[in-house]
């Protein structure tokens, strides 16, 4: 069955198509993280959203033990990677915000988000297989194009940052809900992973239910099938 786990903060794993993928892997640093590095020696695809060490995380640590895994990120990222650290580029999916990318049976693509980021421009990451829509919006303050994102790729869950200091807070992710309207679910992610951004996930799930949608809040570790 294909399924979906949180893994602390904002790194999702996911299993679809026969294939393991983890979106954002920060881990080693991570205090609410259920694994070791050594979960991910036999993983398929690793996507990051951008730089900041708390998304590319050990994505390079990974690379460097797993060699049979790929990286999807944007070109800009990759680029960067490729000189700073040797990842070769054939291990490399090139991207950028645009359309479908198809990777062994899995539809693959990067979207706008609003935030900063050092060597690349900062995306969200949508992942489609077995008909199966998941939007990963990445770190990312409220922004209009959301409603685009939500009429072309029509996700089925939806994994939205409630933070509140470098991100959408509850009550403005709810609005993010609204705009890109998820048939399936939404997950809270990218909160309570310190102080900084500690919040209540029960306000985004109040806020959510009000407007008619289906808020999954899952503890770190915890995994449902899509």
């Amino acid at each position: 069955m294909p399924s979906l786990r949180w893994l602390g903060h904002a790194a999702i794993e996911l299993n679809l198509q026969g294939k393991k993928i983890v979106i954002d892997p920060f881990i080693k640093n991570n205090p609410t993280a259920p694994v070791k590095l050594s979960y991910f020696d036999d993983f398929d695809l690793i996507a990051v959203t951008h730089d900041h060490y708390d998304h590319l995380g050990d994505t390079v640590e990974i690379m460097n033990k797993n060699k049979k895994a790929l990286l999807f990120a944007t070109w800009d990222l990759e680029n960067y990677l490729n000189k700073e650290y040797n990842i070769p580029w054939d291990r490399m999916i090139p991207a950028n915000v645009g359309g479908y990318i198809e990777y062994q049976g899995i539809k693959l693509a990067l979207t706008q988000a609003i935030h900063s980021s050092e060597h690349s421009d900062p995306t969200g990451v949508i992942i489609s297989a077995e008909g199966i829509t998941i939007y990963h919006a990445g770190d990312t303050g409220l922004f209009e194009g959301m409603k685009i994102i939500g009429e072309v790729f029509k996700p089925d869950y939806a994994l939205l940052p409630i933070g509140g200091r470098f991100t959408m807070d509850p009550y403005q992710a709810s609005i993010a809900v609204d705009m890109i309207k998820p048939k399936k679910g939404v997950i809270p992610i990218h909160y309570n992973t310190w102080d900084l951004i500690k919040v209540d996930p029960r306000d985004f799930e109040r806020y959510v239910k009000e407007k008619g949608y289906k808020p999954i809040i899952l503890q770190p570790g915890q995994s449902i099938e899509l």
